[in-house]
């Protein structure tokens, strides 16, 4: 229960953090979209970014040096050497599984990731403060309650957000699909552009929370498989493999200057995008990744129900 509490804390703040971030840069990119403000670029008006970035990083400096003075002394010692360890990596199959699943995710789902944040605030049918109160709505409120009922649920199921979170399937994909193929820029059914425009962001910001919570349950996938060690080791590979797959994708991905046929333009028709290989490949490959977690994590669970 602990351990989800504080992965939930985390990921949610993680996630205003982000909004935060788009809201600012979407502000920028309205009033200046080439970046040029009276001839010079806007990074070069020190005031301006100086009010709102040096805060930011003397906060997050502290954050870093609390937790690191916080420390009990136990965590200074150096570890005990663990026999054959790396060995031990390769014969737990949730690790090589999670690598792959780590390959996938930034080789298909990077290049696009920004175009995914900006349909977010990009609409003329809403003001900009408006779209950032439904995200806080959203990643706030709404995570909150998932929060406590997660919370709660754990007392006695200790295993419910790790298969919840695998049962989700491909929530990032469907975020992405929607924000970067045109489906969600015009709704006609709905009658007008405003409730067109809120309940197309407000899909996608509750697939937003559905890959947040998948991203705490993979987590605890880990957590409830592995010793201590053997995530930090994990989790440590997991970055280096990431960054070099998503380097590699800005470079040889399909879709490495926009959507492409990985998420094809659905607003053209249906059957024109359904008959992209690359949106196969992709969806195919999203689909089989919460198979082997559900087979691989029941398996290896180190407490069973």
């Amino acid at each position: 229960m602990t351990w989800i509490f504080r992965a939930a804390v985390i990921q949610g703040i993680q996630q205003l953090y982000i909004i935060g971030l788009w809201f600012w840069g979407s502000l920028i990119t309205a009033q200046t979209p080439t970046g040029l403000v009276n001839g010079s670029y806007i990074a070069n008006q020190v005031p301006t970014v100086l009010v709102i970035t040096v805060p930011i990083a003397f906060f997050l400096f502290a954050l870093g040096y609390v937790s690191y003075v916080g420390l009990p002394d136990y965590y200074r010692q150096s570890p005990d050497k663990i026999p054959s360890f790396y060995m031990s990596l390769l014969r737990r199959h949730v690790i090589p599984w999670f690598f792959f699943y780590v390959v996938v995710q930034n080789y298909w789902l990077t290049t696009t990731y920004g175009r995914s944040w900006e349909f977010l605030f990009k609409t003329k049918a809403l003001p900009g403060y408006s779209v950032l109160l439904l995200s806080i709505g959203f990643f706030a409120v709404l995570w909150i309650l998932l929060l406590w009922l997660f919370s709660f649920l754990s007392k006695t199921h200790p295993w419910i957000v790790p298969l919840f979170a695998i049962g989700l399937g491909a929530p990032r994909w469907a975020q992405m699909l929607w924000g970067t193929s045109g489906i969600g820029l015009y709704l006609p059914w709905l009658g007008n552009a405003v409730v067109s425009a809120l309940a197309s962001r407000g899909l996608w910001l509750w697939l937003g929370v559905l890959d947040t919570v998948q991203g705490v349950g993979l987590g605890m996938v880990l957590l409830l498989t592995l010793t201590r060690q053997h995530v930090a080791a994990t989790l440590t590979a997991a970055q280096i493999l990431g960054a070099g797959f998503t380097i590699l994708a800005r470079g040889t991905a399909p879709h490495k200057v926009g959507p492409a046929e990985v998420f094809p333009d659905f607003s053209e028709g249906v059957l024109p995008g359904l008959g992209k290989p690359f949106f196969w490949v992709c969806l195919i490959l999203q689909l089989i990744l919460p198979i082997g977690f559900f087979k691989f994590f029941r398996k290896e669970q180190v407490a069973k129900p």
